[in-house]
């Protein structure tokens, strides 16, 4: 898949030409994480973009995010965070690695 692809499907949530290189049996995840962006209270989503989903060097799942901080809480930070966390963690409990 694809950032496009995904852009397609989640809007201006990721850019369209986020680097998107996971798995498919990380899919799953990558759309429940997707979602839960799309899903954000508009004050969080508004200003938080997925610029890409790839494997760290360590082969986890690695969700880039960009985001205008200044216009974001630090609560409102911690929910990002929190989606990111939550989709490592289910890739990490599928076992796929490098």
């Amino acid at each position: 898949m694809t950032g496009l692809e995904l852009n397609a499907l989640y809007g201006a949530m990721i850019s369209p030409d986020a680097h998107v290189a996971v798995p498919d049996e990380w899919l799953p995840a990558v759309h429940t994480a997707m979602q839960e962006f799309v899903d954000l209270p508009t004050e969080i989503r508004s200003f938080v973009i997925v610029l890409g989903i790839s494997r760290d060097a360590e082969g986890d799942l690695r969700i880039e995010v960009g985001a205008a901080r200044e216009y974001l809480t630090n609560a409102g930070m911690q929910q990002v965070w929190a989606i990111c966390d939550r989709a490592l963690a289910a890739t990490s409990a599928i076992g796929v690695r490098n």
